[in-house]
């Protein structure tokens, strides 16, 4: 499959302002990024997802900065073309001068094009400094993982017009702050409608309806490897079926003494 052109903030501005669909999906390593590249997804997200998907946490919290660095680089040279989002972990940006130091590590040995960040108002000081620094971010609003605890659980967001006005107010906020991207997790259409209308930059969404210019969910929600998946989020493949089959395959092949066979093994030296 041919690849596409390289993909930039340029072209995701463009797709926005003619109403292309921005198509997003998670990606946590090398082998899986570059099969996604050649696909024409647009984002890859390298989210602190991971921390569930890959490792098996109850939560994303247990990923570190380090951890996300190194999937990050793993995605970028998997997809040197696709646009990467670096996801800013828990506690990685309590402060400005962590924030930027911390932005800047994912950025030069991460590889990332932009990071995200679960923010509000309160962040737009990090989001400002950080878009002084020459840091491209991505504000992410609505349900934030990181933040479940604090909100009640992982709950979707915008149930009360207060709700719906602090996450139109504060997706304003950031993109004045500088935030080139904002990312909406669940929360009616009705509120991703109004935010697309009050910010400048493109919007994507995370269940967020289809008003949003893009959209992005979880690739292993996508290939049937979660147990429980969110209502936005269709399982369009098998996966773990196809993995078993080729598993039980081979131990089967090894108690039957079929592996190894001869095509498996190297020959013997003379006279050895």
């Amino acid at each position: 499959m041919k690849s596409m052109p390289k993909i930039t903030l340029t072209t995701l501005r463009q797709m926005a302002a003619e109403r292309r669909p921005i198509a997003m999906l998670t990606c946590y390593d090398y082998p899986m990024a570059k099969i996604l590249a050649a696909c024409g997804v647009c984002i890859l997200l390298v989210g602190d997802s991971a921390a569930t998907t890959v490792l098996g946490e109850s939560s994303t919290l247990p990923a570190t900065l380090d951890f996300m660095t190194i999937l990050t680089r793993a995605v970028r040279r998997g997809a040197p073309d696709v646009f990467v989002l670096g996801d800013m972990p828990f506690g990685s940006y309590p402060d400005v001068p962590t924030a930027v130091a911390n932005a800047r590590q994912m950025l030069c040995l991460g590889g990332a094009d932009a990071v995200k960040l679960e923010c509000d108002r309160r962040h737009e000081p990090i989001v400002a400094a950080l878009a002084a620094a020459g840091v491209a971010v991505c504000a992410h609003l609505g349900l934030r993982p990181q933040r479940a605890a604090l909100d009640g659980g992982y709950r979707y967001q915008g149930r009360t017009e207060v709700e719906v006005e602090r996450i139109v107010q504060d997706a304003s906020r950031m993109a004045q702050a500088g935030a080139e991207l904002i990312l909406l997790e669940a929360v009616p259409d009705a509120v991703s409608r109004r935010v697309v209308a009050a910010v400048p930059c493109p919007v994507l969404g995370c269940g967020a309806g289809p008003s949003c210019h893009g959209h992005v969910v979880v690739l292993h929600d996508l290939l049937g490897f979660s147990e429980r998946t969110p209502r936005f989020a269709d399982p369009l493949a098998d996966v773990p079926a196809v993995i078993a089959r080729a598993a039980r395959d081979y131990v089967a092949a090894v108690e039957n003494r079929q592996y190894p066979a001869p095509r498996h093994q190297y020959g013997a030296a003379a006279g050895a």
